[in-house]
């Protein structure tokens, strides 16, 4: 692979940048090989949609055993009495209990061979143990080539490490369920082999309407590495909203009046610096300040983003009595930042990246 970090970024961002243009051509391509390999594929637009597609799917009318391998567990599951019954995911996995149904969340699907690739999940090894299969996937979660895939990986990664991940399961077909049943007035006993049905669930979670925006669907290109929010001072601080969230949280409607861009940023342009995949995040959440509704308040905040905006400038300030004054006409009231700044001591990027990567 490639030394240099900056291709490497670049090489990165136009993987991400030629699947988002044309998403709707991949996915269905991705949803035939799919369909061919005898995996059920549905489309989910919400939350609401994706529960009750998975509570229709259950195969009794209550106490359901289910084991969920997700980030999140909604609430939704759980609001008929009785009906789920949540199996934990070690005492699966260790054979200490069972489960009928399995839902787990996928973090690649590759386009190119119809293939959904699973990383560090825990219950990587009771696929062949459940009834139902019911694997969700964002519907931005794809490449088009299996090369393609392993440069994200490795970005996914911290720059320094040359470790790739250990645990990653690919799903290509439907794995087969091992059924022992005893022979009656016999001490042998009887195994049978099945295909569970599987389903994949193809998650919109707003990223329609993301798409239909040419500027924010540069969010689109995250690969979920976290990397922003590691050198992000505002989510240290508060832990609310790391960078691409915050995008992401004004790129709905009613969350436009209730805005949380300025007191969740500094524009200090550190998560644009650490990006495997080039997103700008400053760019992205000055056109998001550019386009909330103007009233109150926020016309004096409209100022703030519009000096930040040109941070070349900024980095110019050598005066303490400057920087003082600054800070405390732009940030006198949000404490956390202005604590932040005065103790700033290096330029607004204050992230240094090394140049090369290990192989």
């Amino acid at each position: 692979m490639h030394n240099d970090l900056q291709y490497l970024r670049t090489r990165a961002n136009f993987i991400r940048f030629s699947f988002i243009e044309e998403m709707e051509k991949h996915l269905l391509a991705f949803e035939t090989k799919l369909s061919y390999k005898n995996i059920k594929v549905r489309w989910m637009n919400d939350e609401s949609e994706l529960v009750n597609f998975i509570c229709n799917s259950l195969s009794k009318s209550n106490y359901n055993k289910v084991c969920f391998d997700l980030p999140e567990v909604s609430d939704k599951f759980f609001e008929k009495k009785n009906f789920i019954k949540q199996i934990n995911i070690e005492d699966f996995e260790n054979n200490n209990d069972t489960a009928e149904h399995l839902v787990i969340q996928a973090d690649f699907g590759v386009v190119e061979n119809g293939t959904i690739v699973l990383l560090n999940k825990p219950s990587k090894n009771c696929f062949n143990n459940v009834e139902k299969l019911f694997i969700i996937l964002n519907i931005n979660n794809l490449v088009v080539r299996k090369n393609d895939l392993e440069l994200l990986l490795h970005l996914q990664k911290d720059f320094n490490q040359s470790s790739f991940y250990e645990d990653i399961k690919i799903v290509s077909a439907p794995p087969s369920r091992i059924i022992t049943k005893n022979i009656q007035h016999s001490s042998e006993e009887n195994f049978t082999a099945e295909k569970i049905e599987v389903f994949l669930l193809l998650y919109n979670n707003d990223i329609i309407e993301i798409l239909e925006d040419n500027v924010l669907r540069e969010t689109l290109y995250c690969i979920n590495c976290k990397k922003c929010e590691e050198v992000c001072p505002v989510y240290q601080q508060t832990k609310e909203f790391s960078p691409i969230d915050l995008i992401k949280y004004h790129c709905k409607e009613e969350n436009k009046r209730n805005p949380k861009l300025f007191e969740n940023t500094t524009l200090c342009g550190n998560c644009n610096e650490v990006c495997p995949v080039q997103i700008n995040f400053t760019q992205l959440i000055i056109h998001q300040m550019n386009n909330l509704p103007k009233r109150g308040n926020h016309e004096k905040s409209i100022d703030l983003f519009r000096t930040f905006s040109k941070r070349a400038k900024m980095n110019k300030i050598n005066s303490r009595m400057r920087h003082y004054f600054f800070v405390k006409k732009y940030y006198g009231k949000n404490k956390k930042l202005t604590n932040y700044y005065h103790n700033c001591k290096q330029e607004f990027f204050n992230i240094q990246i090394k140049e090369t990567i290990n192989n």
